[in-house]
């Protein structure tokens, strides 16, 4: 045996007890890395192991204000006129394609801690619904609610969050038709009773390049607690349009009238109409103003409310935005006996988004 053999022959037994030894060593599992969605938009990834694309976002909002309370006649003193507060969101968004169309799912809670308040007393789930292409059932905004104000809330007219099923038609070129049953029963408010049947909505809306705009009803029950007064129907009806009116500069305006709201026990339903809209211009990409007023007339209940309002956002890097607010709002009352009332505020404000 020469050199050359011996060493070949030591090589490929090192090889061997290698290999040998190789595989007796523990394989790894293949590691699902998060990928990202891009089916939807930014922020979207896959679930790992599943097809399903998640979204994670919200906000986290600072402010310090005077005033914007609905008062309604309320004494001044039993409410913060000057307070703090911080308020937050978080969202989840869950979408995958079937064969029946995009199955997704929407979670948002918030949190809104006042002066006083400890953390989680006014928390709530917002919103949480389902859909499958045009089918959607759950927590969300009712398709009879129409504010086109920018920063006062007193001056929409509408049925606000509630749990609903519905089905949104869409018709081309920007147009959809929607149906829905909706719990809306007057919750909160005095003289209703309970429902025994729900709410039938219907909405048409459109969006294209110029706007969107929408027109909406609804009929439901107005109960008496008075069992001596048989139901009578309650409706409401509205609408709500935003227009692009030039570059930077749009303008909404949106109103509605209601009867049956409420009701006095006795067989008389309450109705009330409103009517608000504004203004918005950006200066630039990051500084943006915007103006808005609104009415309210709540006729049996023999008073009428409005006000205007003012804001500034400027946003200094992406996702923060600074902003200062002020406005005015007066209620006046029928009765001599009653004290009018108004109420000017004003407020700044830190938001980060994500």
């Amino acid at each position: 045996m020469n050199i050359k053999s011996l060493i070949l022959g030591s090589a490929a037994a090192l090889v061997a007890g290698g290999a040998a030894q190789a595989a007796d060593l523990p394989v790894a599992e293949p590691v699902d890395y998060v990928k990202v969605c891009d089916a939807y938009g930014a922020g979207y990834f896959f679930i790992p192991g599943t097809d399903t694309c998640l979204k994670i976002s919200g906000k986290v909002e600072f402010g310090i204000q005077n005033g914007f309370v609905d008062y309604r006649g309320v004494q001044r003193n039993t409410v913060d006129e000057v307070s703090y507060y911080t308020e937050t969101t978080i969202a989840f968004d869950a979408k995958e394609e079937t064969e029946f169309g995009t199955l997704a799912a929407h979670i948002e809670y918030d949190d809104n801690v006042g002066a006083g308040a400890t953390s989680g007393a006014n928390a709530a789930f917002d919103k949480a619904y389902l859909q499958l292409g045009g089918l959607y059932a759950g927590l969300t905004d009712s398709i009879v609610d129409f504010n086109a104000g920018l920063y006062y809330d007193d001056f929409g007219i509408g049925h606000g969050d509630l749990q609903t099923i519905g089905y949104v038609a869409s018709l081309g070129n920007g147009v959809s038709a929607t149906i829905a049953l909706e719990e809306y029963n007057g919750t909160g408010i005095a003289g209703l009773a309970g429902m025994t049947a729900p709410s039938l909505a219907a909405r048409l809306a459109v969006k294209q390049g110029w706007g969107s705009a929408n027109v909406a009803g609804a009929v439901y029950q107005s109960r008496y607690w008075n069992g001596a007064f048989s139901a009578d129907v309650g409706y409401i009806i509205g609408g709500e349009a935003s227009f692009n009116l030039m570059e930077g500069l749009t303008f909404g305006i949106a109103g509605g009238y209601e009867d049956g709201y409420t009701n006095d026990g006795l067989g008389n339903t309450w109705s009330k109409w409103a009517v608000n809209g504004g203004f918005e211009y950006a200066f630039a990409d990051n500084l943006v103003f915007g103006v808005d007023a609104g009415y309210v007339d709540f006729d049996e209940a023999a008073y009428k409310t409005w006000g205007t309002s003012a804001q500034i956002t400027y946003t200094p890097v992406a996702n923060l935005e600074i902003g200062a607010r002020v406005g005015y709002e007066k209620t006046d009352f029928d009765a001599a006996a009653a004290t009018d009332w108004d109420d000017v505020a004003g407020k700044l404000y830190l938001k980060r988004s994500f």
